[in-house]
């Protein structure tokens, strides 16, 4: 699969290329600093910006796929939903339907699975962020393209855990207790999981430790 990376350079895009690389994908490294990719075999590195449609659009042509794993300054409170459009944009111009959106558990009406404290965090400390958040995976799931969506819980640079990620479409989850973390390591290979999975498409995935979450049944 050829997949454009867009976040090449951030804490999971980094891991993500990694992990889809050594599984034998074909890899767009799409990034404002394209010195800042480690390059190997397998990767493209391209520079620009996501505000750039042309630039995005010629990088993301034969792409399979977008993987969007960008985000702003936690002050920015309207950043995805000024960058969105024009990632859409550009891949309507490069032909590619297929886009996944890491968004953020809490964002939306997510966080009426989330427990009460988390819940007190995500309108307190988090509101504007998760409110641009809810804002653009709206806009995503109204565009008309193939899109998945997925609500990573709290993620920190730790040691993989040994029994990995799990991915849960959000319909089967009936709450997340406590504030799971789960590493980059293991949200990177759950992302995966997704973006190579035709199923996933039209769905919203939590992706969280396997403790992290409870049946909606």
């Amino acid at each position: 699969m050829k997949i454009l990376v867009l976040g090449a350079t951030g804490n999971v895009g980094s891991r993500f290329i990694a992990r889809a690389v050594h599984d034998g994908h074909q890899i767009i490294a799409y990034a404002r600093r394209p010195e800042a990719v480690v390059n190997s075999p397998g990767i493209t590195v391209v520079g620009g910006s996501a505000e750039d449609t042309d630039a995005l659009a010629a990088a993301a042509r034969g792409a399979d796929a977008i993987l969007i794993s960008i985000t702003g300054p936690m002050k920015d409170h309207s950043f995805m939903q000024r960058t969105l459009p024009t990632i859409l944009t550009a891949a309507e111009h490069a032909g590619v339907r297929r886009l996944v959106l890491i968004s953020v558990f809490g964002a939306g009406d997510t966080a009426q699975k989330a427990s009460g404290f988390a819940r007190l965090v995500y309108k307190t400390a988090l509101g504007g962020f998760l409110r641009d958040k809810a804002a653009s995976d709206k806009l995503l799931m109204s565009s008309g393209v193939d899109w998945t969506i997925v609500y990573p819980v709290n993620l920190k640079d730790a040691a993989p855990l040994p029994d990995g990620a799990t991915v849960t479409p959000l319909s089967e989850v009936g709450r997340v207790p406590g504030l799971p973390t789960l590493p980059f390591e293991n949200a990177a290979a759950g992302i995966l999981t997704v973006i190579t999975d035709s199923a996933t498409i039209g769905q919203r995935i939590l992706l969280t430790t396997p403790a992290g979450w409870k049946s909606a049944g």
